[in-house]
């Protein structure tokens, strides 16, 4: 039997096993998908898109707001007061932080600049 394009062949269950038919993760109740920081004037369009991304997924997701500065773990009021003390240092896409505790040399109000 010849297999041209216009020979109809039952295949049967064509690609039924060994095959992966696309891409899955998993995923955990309250584990982040998605994060992305921008400035605020661009809030509403990075909610627009979110929201339409969130469609794309199957489940419930929510969209939440966060009080923090960029991916730091410090809220955004008390982040610039801390840059102004010199508690921060920014440092690539972070920051250091500077504690007030440890060695006399590194702290308080003696240090020489």
């Amino acid at each position: 039997m010849a297999c041209c394009p216009q020979c109809r062949l039952p295949t049967g269950m064509h690609g039924a096993f060994g095959k992966p038919q696309g891409t899955a993760a998993r995923v955990h109740i309250g584990q982040v998908i998605m994060s992305t920081h921008t400035k605020l004037q661009n809030k509403e369009h990075v909610t627009e898109a979110l929201r339409r991304a969130k469609l794309k997924f199957s489940g419930y997701q929510k969209i939440h707001i966060s009080k923090k500065w960029g991916f730091t773990k410090f809220n955004t009021d008390e982040f610039e007061n801390m840059v102004a003390e010199k508690r921060l240092i920014p440092d690539g896409c972070g920051v250091k932080y500077i504690p007030n505790r440890g060695p006399w040399t590194n702290s308080g109000p003696w240090t020489h600049e």
